[in-house]
């Protein structure tokens, strides 16, 4: 399988990132005694009924001693109610990110329009989308938001519109969640417009999702975004509660840079888990209001189940797929009984479920 394997991974990742204190059921991939450094999640998700409400992922924030969050969700679940919600009630810990939907170029920016106006940091849009729609980077331009991307190849697809939008746009930022596009290094010595975009002072690369992602691929495009981008622009992200679906903890999705070797210095670490996120979307307010209901346009929601206990690429296994509801409900007695920082594995918690159900057949 080549000189990094997924066992080395896993077991590289243990013997970095576990304290011989924790419980044996937390003893997972890069789980890690409670940090003493300061946390900003730039990449999570909150939206009813399939990820969190605001009021779960502020616990899971306090449970982990961390401060604050960027929060967004995905065409399965556009719920901009509980999004705008949570950007009103914890106005200085959550930060929302919108979505790109309609039917149509102009229902799209409309669409836009509304969210940005309701305060929204963002927008997460497709690498794609982008590219056969540029305009829309105009509206979230003009605002001086972020574009939050996402696609395949290092963005191959979008680097010139990225680049054109943040030269037109000196307030406007660009960030690539999920590691911007995961691809052969090779790509920055054979696409220069790649190169540019990852070297571009306002593009930012966004470290989450790694435990679904093969760890062969991943190491060292993660050592090459480093390089190309350095720890100025690149961001923690915990990508809750999907990464609890895959039984992983808030904590250990914190474990892979130092599991794979990068060795950041104190200032690169305080960069990467705090500062930058920071200084991007947390060192100022801009005027918000409740976005109005009739934005929350569910007949254009993506259905799916929940996947849970998914681990492509480390775990190789088909899971449960589950109801959102019946996830849902799961969820909450989970988050009732303390969480990832409290109740542990969320595999051992679902199990012991199974089995008092089991028990009373």
């Amino acid at each position: 399988m080549g000189e990094f394997s997924r066992r080395d991974f896993v077991a590289g990742s243990m013997a970095t990132s576990m304290s011989t204190a924790l419980p044996a059921r937390a003893m997972r991939f890069g789980d890690t005694p409670a940090p003493e450094r300061r946390v900003i999640d730039a990449w999570g998700h909150v939206s009813l009924p399939r990820f969190f409400s605001a009021e779960d992922f502020i616990q899971v924030l306090d449970g982990n001693q961390a401060e604050a969050a960027v929060v967004g969700t995905a065409p399965t679940c556009p719920d901009l109610v509980e999004l705008s919600r949570g950007l009103m009630k914890y106005p200085d810990r959550l930060r929302p990110i919108g979505l790109a939907l309609g039917k149509s170029p102009s229902e799209r920016l409309e669409f836009i329009s509304a969210q940005l106006e309701a305060g929204f940091t963002g927008i997460r849009l497709p690498a794609t989308l982008i590219a056969a729609e540029p305009q829309i980077l105009d509206v979230v331009g003009k605002a001086g938001r972020a574009a939050y991307v996402e696609g395949n190849d290092g963005y191959k697809a979008g680097a010139r519109v990225l680049l054109d939008f943040m030269d037109k746009y000196p307030e406007a930022v660009a960030c690539g969640t999920h590691y911007a596009g995961p691809t052969n290094p090779g790509i920055f010595g054979k696409e220069d417009l790649v190169r540019q975009l990852f070297r571009h002072p306002r593009f930012y690369v966004i470290f989450s999702r790694q435990g679904f992602m093969d760890p062969e691929l991943l190491r060292p495009w993660t050592f090459a975004i480093v390089e190309e981008a350095g720890w100025n622009k690149v961001m923690f992200g915990s990508e809750f509660p999907v990464a609890l679906w895959r039984d992983e903890t808030f904590r250990s999705t914190q474990g892979w840079i130092d599991a794979i070797g990068l060795n950041p210095t104190n200032e690169e670490r305080n960069r990467f888990f705090y500062q930058n996120a920071h200084d991007l979307f947390f060192s100022r307010q801009v005027p918000s209001h409740q976005i109005d209901a009739k934005w929350e346009r569910r007949d254009w929601r993506s259905l799916q189940p929940v996947w849970l206990f998914q681990r492509n690429g480390v775990d190789m296994h088909k899971g449960i797929d589950l109801p959102e509801e019946t996830h849902r409900k799961i969820l909450q007695s989970y988050l009732a009984a303390g969480g990832d920082s409290k109740a542990g594995s969320y595999r051992d918690y679902v199990t012991g479920l199974v089995i008092g159900m089991g028990n009373k057949l």
